[in-house]
């Protein structure tokens, strides 16, 4: 699996039979971070940097086993508005991602040059999922470009010089999360958890998109994640746990207060027993998720990816809201927690400006919106609705540095999509969330 966008180029340690997790966050500088994506157990992708005017302008790389950092550029046809949304690698020299604004670029020789393989308004205005299994052959999904338009699905057969598309309905759906709620096990076998109908539904396809047959409609995903055709497990926002071993004739639910807020599941190559869980501490289940024990927690860390390339090398990404600020690695499939807690707690002090994804979202009629800040700033939080009128204000005052929580109460809002954003100083950010009665 892969996926929020940016590159990072890993060397392998020897192999030691003490070890465990470690972070291989040294020398990397703060950067925003959507997925990440490994090939191998030398190579990871990791976090971006971006301009003063919030343009992405470069990867992070390491060639060391991230015991030092450098970069490669982006392509400097990025515009504001192209955040990097998910990315694909699979040799160091070819590497894929895509963008808010629906494009897909590629490059065949580590980020010297990138060529724009895919950008059409007229089928989608957001990419949100990308994978490619080898050289040649990948897909990718893009939201509906309107209530009349189809979900876009693209295959490639020959490296992205060319994205076909395969789906001609779905219409007006969505895929809430970007590539959270879009899994391909292989070019033919994929999940999709929608969003924009009622009641959302579970499709999945075995002809690379062109058909999609609904598994389920009862159950809620904020992760999907499949193994191959037959076994598949989701998880809500609750700790509930979904899975089917049999293709979605039968399904077994499950609940794992523990797990929380999903924020991604990944299966063990070759093994599908083993699976890891990413949430506010890291989990794992070695029965195929039907049980789970915590391997790992750190303070303020949510857990947003999770790439493991064979049953011993494994890579997470740490952070909170969008902001990766920990690159944690494996050498033994995990075995035996996080090496140096403390350490890697010291570490932690708030240098960053941070907005987190409100919890929950979907939420009726309350919801938490966690932030910080590194310095004293005249701070401000509003609430606005899809037309940008203000609907709530937060926060308007002047803070210290900190963490910091507040509560919104949208009792007397309608259902449907609003915006909160966090203004101080030069720091702006601005995330959605789903208000559902």
């Amino acid at each position: 699996m892969k996926k929020c966008a940016v590159v990072l180029f890993f060397i392998c340690l020897p192999y030691l039979s003490f070890a465990q997790w470690y972070d291989k966050s040294n020398g990397l500088l703060g950067g925003r971070a959507n997925a990440i994506d490994a090939y191998d157990s030398l190579i990871a992708t990791g976090p971006y940097t971006q301009t003063l005017d919030h343009i992405p302008d470069s990867l992070y790389m390491t060639t060391n086993g991230g015991d030092s950092w450098y970069q490669i550029p982006l392509p400097s046809t990025l515009v504001l508005g192209d955040g990097l949304v998910d990315i694909s690698i699979i040799r160091s020299d070819n590497i894929w991602f895509c963008t808010d604004l629906g494009k897909i670029y590629g490059t065949t020789d580590g980020g010297f040059s990138w060529q724009l393989q895919f950008f059409d308004t007229s089928k989608t205005k957001f990419m949100n999922y990308i994978e490619m299994f080898d050289s040649l052959n990948g897909m990718a999904m893009g939201d509906a470009p309107a209530d009349d338009k189809p979900t876009l699905f693209l295959k490639t057969t020959n490296g992205g010089i060319d994205w076909i598309s395969q789906n001609n309905y779905l219409i007006g759906l969505w895929a809430f999360d970007a590539w959270r709620k879009v899994d391909f096990v292989n070019i033919n076998t994929g999940y999709y958890f929608s969003s924009g109908e009622v009641p959302q539904k579970l499709y999945k396809t075995t002809n690379s998109g062109i058909d999609w047959e609904v598994v389920n409609d009862t159950i809620y995903c904020a992760v999907v994640k499949g193994y191959d055709e037959n076994i598949f497990i989701g998880e809500d926002y609750d700790g509930n746990i979904y899975r089917t071993l049999d293709g979605g004739q039968n399904w077994e639910s499950l609940n794992w207060s523990i797990l929380g807020w999903a924020l991604d599941l990944e299966f063990t190559p070759g093994n599908v027993s083993k699976v890891w869980c990413g949430s506010d501490a890291v989990f794992s289940s070695n029965d195929t998720g039907k049980t789970w024990v915590e391997e790992f927690d750190v303070m303020y860390t949510g857990f947003y990816d999770i790439v493991f390339t064979d049953e011993n090398s494994g890579w997470i990404y740490g952070g909170g809201g969008g902001t990766l600020t920990h690159i944690f690695r494996t050498t033994n499939g995990g075995v035996g927690g996080l090496v140096s807690v403390e350490d890697n707690q010291s570490k932690f002090k708030i240098n960053n400006y941070i907005l987190e994804q409100n919890y929950p979202n979907p939420f009726n009629p309350n919801t938490t919106i966690k932030y910080q800040i590194p310095e004293l700033s005249f701070t401000t939080i509003k609430v606005y609705d899809v037309l940008g009128n203000e609907v709530a204000t937060l926060i308007n005052e002047e803070l210290s540095a900190g963490e910091y929580e507040n509560e919104f109460d949208a009792t007397d809002l309608t259902s449907g999509i609003y915006f909160y954003q966090l203004l101080t100083g030069e720091f702006i950010q601005t995330k959605k969330m789903v208000l559902l009665k």
